[in-house]
């Protein structure tokens, strides 16, 4: 929408003035000469076509118009400095990071907790979501994202954890089928009985990871799906079936409520680590996750 407002040089060189009452003292704090603060205020006055000030051989004072536009430009200055400085905390101190619920529990929270007590002015918030997060999302500094992940990669721009894939069953579940921990060594096995009657846990994704992990043979197991990651490490506990682990459900294996049961593992995939901006506390942050 257009406005009116005077140029606000000549705001800025009038709140100045009738602040401090002193060109001389408003040239100062502005950087500016003398001549160049009358100069802004002369066009002001000529835009409301009215004095804003009275001025003597020693000194200027506010008329009635100078007084009533003064507090106004005062409270208008002053808010907008007042939200200005809040923008600029909010865009220098948030950092805003893409997780899934998984990794964010798993690996990203422990960790955290000491960042950020190293970095108590930077406020971490963890925007997460049950499956891939939305990375493209305004506002994110740092994503973590499951995907193809060959090799590691630790520079500024990303971090790559490959993080191979494996079979892991509860005690239940291996003593129902009479499993032990090489039951699966040859992932054929799977489509033979009896180990073809066991249902495999999976998330409903484009890559069918159970088809990659058995060398793309025909599995006819039954499937239950499972879209967050923690229910499904908790159904794999609870007996459901088996599913694919990676090193981030360490815990589960060491206190034996899962369990592997097989040494061959799927390769190529991983949590890659990016930064979606260059602010100084995403930098900060890769740094950090760098050691």
């Amino acid at each position: 929408m257009k406005h009116s407002l005077p140029p606000l040089d000549s705001l800025k060189a009038f709140e100045a003035a009738a602040r401090l009452l002193s060109i001389t003292l408003a040239a100062e704090e502005l950087c500016l000469s003398k001549g160049a603060v009358s100069y802004q205020v002369k066009r002001l006055e000529q835009h409301l076509g009215q004095p804003l000030f009275k001025r003597t051989t020693r000194q200027i004072l506010l008329t009635d118009a100078g007084q009533m536009l003064y507090h106004t430009t005062q409270k208008v200055f002053q808010d907008l400095s007042e939200q200005l400085l809040a923008l600029n905390q909010q865009h220098q101190q948030n950092l805003v990071i893409s997780v899934t619920s998984y990794v964010a529990l798993r690996w990203l929270s422990p960790k955290l907790a000491s960042f950020c007590a190293e970095h108590p002015s930077i406020k971490v918030i963890m925007q997460h979501a049950i499956n891939q997060p939305h990375l493209n999302h305004p506002g994110v500094d740092i994503s973590i994202a499951w995907q193809a992940c060959q090799s590691s990669v630790v520079d500024e721009t990303q971090i790559q954890l490959p993080m191979p894939m494996f079979v892991v069953a509860s005690p239940s579940v291996m003593h129902r089928y009479g499993l032990s921990a090489h039951s699966l060594d040859t992932p054929e096995n799977l489509t033979q009985s009896p180990f073809q009657d066991i249902p495999l846990l999976y998330e409903d994704r484009q890559t069918d990871l159970w088809q990659l992990w058995c060398h793309g043979l025909p599995l006819n197991n039954p499937r239950h799906v499972i879209g967050d990651a923690n229910v499904r490490v908790q159904a794999a506990i609870d007996g459901q079936g088996l599913m694919l682990a990676d090193a981030l459900m360490q815990t589960e294996i060491n206190n034996h409520s899962l369990m592997p049961i097989s040494s061959h593992q799927l390769q190529g995939f991983g949590y890659v680590i990016s930064p979606h901006t260059s602010h100084p506390q995403a930098r900060l942050l890769m740094r950090w996750l760098q050691t």
